[in-house]
């Protein structure tokens, strides 16, 4: 059996990408993504199979980040709803602070019909975070025309926080996602025990990635930091779209605290 850490020793071999060349040559902030839900030996296993040259995102020295992400919504949860019930164009609000490197961004991500995501990210001032967004940053939120005129009353309903590693393929780049936790505005928390959530981005088609985790049995997983942590933590709400990620990666997985 591949030990669980050996996914990190194989990170620590490959050569480097800087943040310049990242966003040069493999940004993808219009995409196609597909989420995963993999035990950290499995992943190791997936690695070592793949023939291709893998580089890794390397900040200052650092290979992995830790980042803080918190979701806005309306009071009535409309961007929670809108994903529930599978609306064909939808939206998600956040604030992301990049802990270790230093930073804070407003993002906007936006889904197409069509499956596409394009995010849409401007960097703040520090003090974004706290019971509403400041006004340069509801103002951001306010550019969209889905959006126009809910800045101002977007409240944060839900912090995750979690450890990023970025790795780029030939044919798009990848992020492995360790350590997830989340807590809502009223403090209940999840975690997601050991799993990581990989997530693969390409344009078009599946990548080589998508392929060596299909060849082991490992498939895309309804997964969502907002959406699934919220439907675990929040039972009143619809969550059927989930309910079988639930049941088998954080029912009896995930550590609750009401």
């Amino acid at each position: 059996m591949t030990a669980p850490d050996a996914w990190e020793a194989r990170v620590a071999q490959l050569p480097p990408v800087t943040l310049d060349e990242l966003d040069a040559t493999a940004a993808m902030l219009t995409r196609v993504d597909r989420k995963y839900l993999v035990e950290p030996a499995r992943w190791a296993e997936v690695m070592e199979s793949l023939d291709l040259p893998l580089r890794v995102l390397q900040i200052d020295g650092r290979r992995s980040f830790r980042y803080e992400s918190v979701y806005f919504d309306t009071a009535d949860l409309r961007m929670y709803r809108d994903a529930a019930h599978r609306r064909p164009r939808r939206t998600k609000v956040r604030t992301r602070r990049y802990v270790d490197t230093g930073g804070l961004a407003i993002e906007v991500k936006e889904r197409s019909a069509s499956g596409s995501t394009v995010k849409t990210r401007m960097f703040l001032e520090e003090g974004a975070t706290g019971d509403r967004l400041t006004p340069e940053a509801a103002a951001f939120v306010d550019g969209f025309p889905r959006l126009t005129g809910l800045g101002a009353t977007l409240r944060p309903s839900l912090t995750t926080t979690y450890r990023r590693t970025t790795l780029v393929t030939p044919d798009g780049r990848l992020t492995v996602d360790s350590g997830v936790a989340a807590r809502d505005a009223e403090s209940r928390s999840v975690s997601y025990d050991d799993r990581l959530i990989v997530e693969t981005k390409v344009e078009r088609h599946a990548g080589e990635v998508d392929r060596a985790l299909w060849a082991r049995g490992i498939r895309p997983a309804r997964v969502s930091k907002y959406c699934t942590s919220m439907a675990a933590l929040r039972p009143d709400l619809p969550a059927n779209r989930w309910a079988r990620t639930l049941r088998r990666h954080v029912d009896g997985v995930a550590a609750l605290a009401g």
